[in-house]
């Protein structure tokens, strides 16, 4: 059920196409070291989370590593609530892992949306976009969520990305101190 109606437009041509402004090609180049700094992140969250399930205190949370990011949250305090060597690191470490999740809604908008047109006349490369998805609890109630994405909000959105890539350093450092990996390990 749609609270409201909503028609789904559907682009169906080429990428690039004839129809892009001349600045296109910047929009996408944006867009994809985006989407590769994000992925650098999110591999960087994943490693520290495999570096905290293979503690020995961690025996207890018996979980794989979380997908969802209200999940990788819950584990992320739990084990800093309950290992003691990350106690005296909680209050950074779980502020750090709240905005993580926050700024992780761009990343979700840019890897999930519906892209649709450029729109006609923009100062710089801005193209509309929309999300569908279901309304948490409300299974029967589909959020559209409309998006005007510019280049400019994509290099914000990337430094951001390599922000955090680089101020999740110190969380990395601290849980590889508690644990080295075994001598003779090869590194990629």
């Amino acid at each position: 059920m749609i609270s409201q109606p909503t028609q789904i437009r559907i682009t169906a041509h080429a990428t690039p196409h004839h129809s892009d402004p001349p600045d296109a090609h910047e929009f996408y180049f944006v867009l994809g070291m985006f989407i590769v700094a994000w992925g650098r992140l999110e591999g960087h969250i994943i490693g520290a989370f495999l570096r905290i399930l293979n503690l020995p205190e961690a025996a207890q949370f018996q979980e794989p590593v979380p997908i969802a990011w209200e999940k990788r949250l819950d584990l992320w305090k739990r084990a800093f609530k309950t290992v003691a060597a990350l106690q005296p690191h909680k209050d950074r470490a779980i502020a750090f892992m709240q905005n993580m999740r926050d700024e992780a809604q761009n990343r979700n908008v840019a890897s999930h949306a519906i892209w649709d047109e450029f729109v006609s006349g923009s100062a710089e490369a801005t193209i509309d976009a929309r999300t569908i998805q279901p309304k948490k609890h409300h299974h029967d109630v589909i959020k559209v969520t409309d998006y005007r994405i510019s280049v400019s909000m994509l290099r914000e959105d990337l430094a951001i990305a390599n922000r955090l890539n680089v101020e999740f350093l110190e969380f990395t450092n601290l849980l590889n101190s508690l644990r080295p990996p075994p001598s003779g390990t090869r590194t990629l």
